[in-house]
């Protein structure tokens, strides 16, 4: 692509974060121009929005899930606009926004049709060059100025444990996004390792009368669910270590709802993050994280009536233990596991296993080509936590020398290292805003991408 018609942005992955950054861009400044690359086949509702399951409700009300943070009404004007919507207890259906994500991408198109292009393909490599970066794309090639890399989360990280010929059997998924409901078949019996929310969609997407769930994770614990009527806001502050701050959380709970409190620390999240030690950020995550992620990662409440319908009638059971091995035995797996503080694993068979223990925390290990690629070639390197890659306050990636990477930014889940909280829409979007802002000041002052 040429350079003279204007400074040019490339933005792989076309999900909520790279969408949502290349509407900034086009609003912001009338000059640029901006590629989307997609390896799947729709643009704007990645992974997490593009499903038509009823049951699969947003985990954040409809009222704080605005594409625009200066504009907090724009997702419910929208929805007005519907011929057919509902919410329940104020929670829409992922698909239904995946549709607002669709309509902010036709709108974008509309209005800068010559200025935004589509690529649909996988990039798989990336090069420097004096005039910006070269990225192949296929059997394409795409030149720009600068490179957003906007993956979201990494593949699902498989299982230690796990005997070869299941991870290549029909009785094993190894991406619960991707299930095929109907060469499930007639599993009865079904192991799911994780119990996070995506154990949740997993659990309901396949819920049928006589099937059974077992869910296994380290802790054994469920996400906790949101209120029906959400709770007065909570308007202390917090400061310290993990220690500390988990102090003052305990203490506000005593007078105010857990929830209110946690959102009001949310709030603080990226400011206490950055300004703890590294030490402190490892106890965090070692001791800390699986009670962050079942607060902050709520379910909406009709789905908690739902899971919670499922354990009382014994259809979904909860364990906490550690995986030690899953071999074929006929038809079925052979699962067995260590419950949390024994030693004496347990032995049961299962028509099939889902792997929904998140995505990948090693980024060395990724098979995504272009991250691989670009670690291979200097131009990124992983956090000292193993969260993501590593970032500066701008979103520039840190390349292996230590130095920002001109030219190259990451945005969201990848950059969890530098910022803590980026995953979900409310931190997505407000981080779009920025770096688009930090783009478009560069143009205005001539400055390098």
């Amino acid at each position: 692509m040429p350079h003279d018609q204007g400074p040019h942005v490339a933005i792989v992955g076309a999900g909520f974060s790279g969408l949502l950054t290349a509407i900034q861009l086009l609003r912001h400044c009338p000059a640029i121009r901006v590629s989307l690359i997609e390896r799947r086949a729709a643009f704007g509702p990645g992974v997490a929005y593009d499903t038509g399951n009823p049951g699969h409700l947003l985990n954040v009300r409809l009222d704080n899930m605005s594409a625009f943070p200066d504009q907090p009404g724009h997702l419910a004007d929208w929805l007005a606009e519907q011929p057919t919507w509902r919410a329940q207890d104020g929670f829409i259906t992922r698909g239904m926004y995946g549709d607002y994500l669709r309509h902010l991408l036709d709108e974008a198109r509309d209005g800068a049709a010559e200025r935004l292009t589509l690529v649909r393909g996988e990039a798989r490599s990336i090069e420097a060059e004096a005039a910006g970066w070269r990225i192949v794309v296929g059997d394409q090639v795409v030149t720009a100025d600068a490179v957003i890399l906007a993956l979201g989360n990494l593949e699902p990280a498989s299982p230690s444990g796990i005997d070869a010929a299941v991870l290549a059997s029909s009785a094993y998924v190894d991406n619960p996004w991707r299930i095929d409901v109907e060469r499930i078949g007639a599993a009865r019996s079904i192991l799911v390792i994780g119990s996070g929310l995506t154990m949740v969609d997993a659990v309901l997407t396949l819920r049928r009368t006589g099937r059974r769930f077992t869910a296994l994770s380290r802790h054994g614990l469920l996400p906790r669910g949101h209120a029906t009527v959400p709770p007065q806001p909570f308007s202390g502050e917090f400061s310290g270590g993990p220690a500390e701050v988990l102090g003052q959380v305990r203490d506000a709970t005593r007078t105010h709802d857990w929830r209110a409190v946690f959102d009001r620390l949310r709030q603080n999240a990226r400011i206490l993050w950055r300004g703890w030690t590294p030490e402190q950020k490892r106890r965090f995550l070692r001791h800390l994280r699986p009670v962050w992620d079942v607060h902050r990662h709520r379910m909406s409440p009709g789905t908690a009536r739902e899971i919670a319908s499922l354990l009382a009638s014994g259809e979904l059971t909860v364990l906490a233990g550690k995986l030690t091995g899953a071999v074929l035995d006929g038809g079925t797996v052979e699962a067995s596991w260590r419950p949390r503080h024994r030693r004496r694993p347990i032995r049961d068979r299962f028509d099939l296993v889902i792997n929904c223990t998140g995505p990948l925390g090693v980024i060395q290990h990724s098979a995504e080509p272009v991250i691989r690629d670009l670690l291979a070639k200097g131009y990124g390197r992983p956090d000292p936590l193993g969260l993501g890659l590593e970032v500066d306050e701008a979103g520039r990636l840190t390349n292996a020398a230590g130095e920002p990477a001109a030219g190259l930014y990451a945005i969201g889940p990848m950059t969890r290292g530098a910022f803590w909280e980026m995953t979900a829409v409310p931190d997505l979007r407000g981080q779009a805003r920025d770096l688009a802002a930090t783009l478009t000041a560069g143009l205005a002052q001539s400055a390098p991408l």
